[in-house]
């Protein structure tokens, strides 16, 4: 996970230098514009150029800000087990215990879809609501109701 995650951080730096580029480029055809005696073509040029910028500055700052979250987050969970490459994957269809799918699957820790070896089992979809009532999580609760009322 920790190189995927660097791999994104090196991607989105490539495209924010990219974006610098095309802005700089872009800055120097206003000011060629803004020399040149055409008031019509020169203001259309100008605000053609005025708006690309103005996206790929808005595009930067959104890359820029994925970029610190996902540093942060890497210098947060350093040496855990979350970015540790070699972590076993779980394997839900091999438990068989009911309690402890229940326990993962509550957690988080193995995601509840179609791919869920209890998705189309109602008692335990009436086992997760309960839990997220007592947890008030109710619109967790709506969606697993949902979900049930779709079984029917």
């Amino acid at each position: 996970m920790r190189e995927l995650l660097q791999k994104t951080i090196d991607e989105l730096k490539f495209r924010v230098k990219k974006n610098l580029k095309v802005i700089n480029e872009n800055q120097l055809q206003i000011k060629q514009l803004l020399a040149s005696n055409t008031t019509g073509e020169r203001a259309n040029e100008y605000e053609k150029c005025y708006s690309v910028n103005k996206k790929l500055l808005q595009e930067n700052n959104d890359y820029i800000n994925i970029q610190l979250t996902l540093i942060n987050f890497l210098e947060k969970y350093k040496g855990t087990a979350v970015l540790d490459d070699t972590m076993p994957v779980v394997d839900i269809y091999s438990i068989s215990d009911e309690v402890e799918v229940l326990d993962l699957t509550l957690k988080g820790i193995v995601k509840f879809d179609e791919k869920h070896p209890k998705f189309k089992n109602k008692k335990f979809i009436d086992k997760m609501i309960s839990h997220f009532e007592t947890m008030e999580e109710y619109e967790k609760c709506q969606k697993l109701i949902e979900m049930k009322n779709k079984l029917s």
